[in-house]
């Protein structure tokens, strides 16, 4: 009797499996997303229109509109909306937007922005994996109306949002450079004004997140301009140790800029920095006539960067015997040895410098996504001439002195230690030889050759002498001056203050 009693269930139960099973399947399938309230703070007129809600509301429904999206309601994702709020005020970490898609059932946010500048609403619109926070879809779009703004973004969704472009974008590539945009800041009294800097941050990072042959991290998670402004104003001060912390979260690439306001014209200046060394490998700059320019200008930039990244640069790995070795790349100090940076492409002067050691110098081919090894050893400077040269001096043999300390300085020119050389040199010159003219060449050679010396104050003082004993009391006043003023904590300092002229 019970088992007649169970039939009809027990049927139903049969009828309803399939379309169980169905469901299931289907919600397997579907892109799991939530979609957070867009930050209008950017601008203080979308902000007061609350803007950002109405945005999220419109693309929240779109998603919820296709069968393809699994969405979630943002209240279920409450506690972790509240953490990504408090990574962007810089009171959590910005690991802690890194979530758990079995806990949020999600496996992508979509984020966004509101901003209203010159009467226009620019609506930006970025899903981002939970895991690594990089950009799967990115879309942006500039109207007079929100509605319309919004529109212009939900055609995207549509057509090009489906688990073949997220494949794509999501595929294994090591060669892929991986960037963020870090920031823009105004440069003048007229960008402060416009709103500007922080709505191009905005435009650019969904900008680059179009991009397939580079992996965009999404910059709330890298902390986005405007919260930078709150902590200013809350007299927090940001620590920019950015490229360190970027490199350590898998972050090769950083981008900033800044924007001037002119009356006929809006200058934008960007720049490339690799988080391992914080060297700037690309720099760059945009004109445009108006406000309506950004987004364009955004996409004109953001063609730059990623042909920068995957065309014109290469990577020069540089270790030294010993370590701790300063590395210059055509003049300019990248850090210290052992390191690996990024260089556009072409023929470069390579240097590793270190005290006591003789320079290494040459000239290196640097090809796009290659890398170039240099393993250096150095010589230390063998000090057998100068060692003589001072050897002559204990005798007084003042010329044999001179010959040798010229000696040590055209063999080791190059190096630190030539320094004390040069100043030897020229106080023997002009102290016992009374060699005036010489003197003063030689301290000039000193100042000028080691602009960075630590005796370099003593140098001067040495020109100022040798203007003294050559009758030229103009210039030895003028030297004094200039001790007096740049090296006023020296010795030199001191006994300069002695004389008057």
């Amino acid at each position: 009797m019970m088992n007649n009693l169970l039939r009809p269930f027990i049927i139903c139960a049969l009828l309803l499996l399939p379309v169980l099973l169905l469901s299931q399947d289907q919600t397997a399938s579907q892109i799991k997303v939530a979609v957070v309230t867009f930050d209008d703070t950017v601008t203080s007129e979308s902000e007061k229109e609350n803007s950002g809600d109405r945005a999220a509301s419109i693309i929240e429904s779109l998603f919820k509109s296709i069968d393809r999206f699994y969405v979630r309601d943002r209240n279920a994702i409450q506690s972790y909306i509240s953490s990504l709020e408090k990574v962007q005020l810089g009171a959590m970490s910005p690991e802690a937007m890194k979530g758990d898609p079995a806990s949020l059932k999600v496996d992508y946010l979509t984020v966004g922005t509101v901003s209203k500048i010159d009467g226009r609403y620019e609506v930006d619109a970025r899903t981002v994996s939970i895991d690594n926070m990089i950009i799967v879809h990115s879309h942006g779009a500039g109207s007079a109306n929100l509605n319309d703004a919004a529109g212009d973004i939900e055609w995207y969704i549509k057509e090009k949002f489906n688990r073949d472009y997220i494949k794509e974008r999501q595929s294994d590539d090591e060669e892929r450079p991986t960037v963020t945009v870090f920031r823009f800041s105004d440069a003048n009294d007229k960008a402060g004004k416009s709103g500007y800097a922080g709505s191009f941050a905005e435009i650019l990072n969904s900008q680059m997140g179009t991009f397939v042959s580079i992996s965009t991290i999404e910059r709330k998670y890298s902390r986005a301009l405007i919260n930078e402004k709150i902590l200013e104003m809350a007299g927090v001060i940001e620590n920019d140790d950015s490229g360190k912390n970027y490199k350590d979260k898998g972050i090769q690439f950083k981008v900033e800029g800044d924007i001037r306001v002119f009356s006929d014209m809006i200058t934008l200046n960007y720049r490339v920095y690799d988080t391992s060394s914080n060297a700037l490998v690309y720099i760059g700059s945009r004109d445009i006539g108006s406000s309506k320019g950004l987004r364009p200008a955004a996409w004109s930039i953001s063609n730059s960067i990623e042909d920068a990244l995957n065309n014109r640069l290469g990577i020069l790995k540089v270790t030294t015997t010993p370590s701790g070795a300063g590395i210059f790349i055509d003049g300019k100090n990248e850090g210290k040895s052992p390191a690996q940076i990024s260089l556009l492409r072409g023929t470069r002067l390579f240097e590793v410098k270190m005290d006591g050691y003789i320079p290494h110098k040459e000239q290196i081919g640097i090809q796009s996504k290659t890398i170039a090894e240099k393993n250096i050893t150095l010589r230390e400077v063998p000090f057998k001439l100068f060692d003589k040269a001072m050897d002559f001096e204990r005798r007084k043999d003042w010329k044999g002195a001179v010959t040798a300390y010229s000696d040590f300085i055209k063999e080791y020119g190059d190096t630190r230690e030539a320094d004390s050389a040069y100043y030897r040199k020229g106080h023997i010159e002009m102290m016992y030889m009374k060699s005036y003219k010489d003197a003063l060449a030689t301290f000039e050679a000193l100042v000028k050759r080691y602009p960075d010396t630590i005796i370099r104050a003593e140098g001067y003082y040495g020109i100022m002498r040798a203007y003294e004993f050559l009758g030229d009391n103009g210039k030895a006043a003028e030297t004094k001056k200039y001790i007096l003023s740049n090296y006023s904590e020296t010795n030199a300092a001191e006994e300069a203050a002695k004389i008057s002229y």
